[in-house]
């Protein structure tokens, strides 16, 4: 059960998720039949076993800063539990670059590397400021865009901004997380940003980050709405955009200029992560 509770279900839930929305509203011309073909489940279960491997191997070399940020929920502490955890993440990764071969050669490159990276974070890579955060933020896109180089029918336009909207909201709850977690990190080693810069420039940071992506979101509303909507499921389109995702945007934004305790950043990692969720669900509308 600890392993089970390790390997983060309702983040493999949210991904997987995500690429079946892709195919299905992205993919103009795909059916119901397509988007569950051989094909298309390879590499959805060939993400998800990336996903176990990473979250396992990152719960492995953190059991010591978890021992301080989550005393209740170390669920790799154990010794015996930890030796499972590395067996079945040296058989995700098996399973993984198997199947991605047995697909094709291209996918087959590009899990091996994705492992490579996932393993390159966990090892040295999660330590350094903000690189870490920008590697896990590239990966979390990538399990959108990947789809790009192997459904022709995605419309490529919209499946490049739902990857650079799941990078941006990725990268600024990285960063939550990294002052949610600093105690821990600190003890362990870690030259994350918050523990280099100090809470107050790690907040500064983030108010920038958000402004841009606020920014950048606004704009690609107005272009989905002129180019892929008219009335009135234009004003529809927006009515949830503004409630679902700009209004919790601007909560998140000012919940930030009060936040100075541990919780207050879980809060807003929590409120972060519904963003990305409602992102995602603006796929329904195509």
């Amino acid at each position: 059960m600890n392993i089970f509770k390790a390997t983060r279900p309702l983040n493999l839930f949210i991904i997987l998720f995500a690429q079946i929305l892709t195919v299905y509203f992205l993919g103009f011309g795909n059916t119901l039949k397509d988007v569950f073909d051989l094909s298309h489940l390879l590499i959805y279960v060939t993400t998800l076993l990336c996903a176990v491997f990473g979250y396992l191997l990152n719960d492995i070399m953190d059991v010591k800063a978890d021992s301080i940020n989550r005393p209740n929920n170390n669920y790799l502490s154990e010794p015996k539990i930890r030796k499972t955890a590395l067996i079945i993440v040296i058989a995700a990764a098996i399973m993984a670059v198997s199947l991605a071969f047995f697909k094709s050669y291209k996918l087959g490159v590009l899990i091996t590397l994705v492992l490579a990276l996932l393993f390159c974070y966990s090892i040295l890579l999660k330590q350094l400021p903000l690189i870490g955060n920008l590697i896990i933020a590239i990966l979390g896109a990538l399990s959108i865009f990947i789809l790009l180089a192997f459904d022709s029918n995605l419309n490529q336009e919209l499946t490049i901004i739902f990857s650079i909207n799941a990078f941006a909201i990725h990268f600024i709850r990285e960063i939550f997380k990294d002052i949610e977690d600093a105690a821990g990190d600190e003890a362990a080693g870690y030259k994350t940003f918050p523990i280099l810069a100090g809470i107050k420039a790690t907040r500064t940071l983030l108010v920038i980050l958000l402004f841009l992506y606020i920014l950048v979101f606004t704009t690609c509303v107005r272009l989905m709405m002129m180019r892929y909507f008219s009335a009135p499921l234009s004003y529809v389109f927006l009515s949830y955009s503004i409630m679902c995702i700009g209004l919790p945007l601007f909560h998140l934004l000012s919940r930030l200029q009060l936040a100075t305790e541990k919780s207050d950043f879980s809060y807003l990692s929590k409120v972060a992560l519904y963003i990305m969720v409602t992102g995602t669900l603006l796929m329904l509308f195509f």
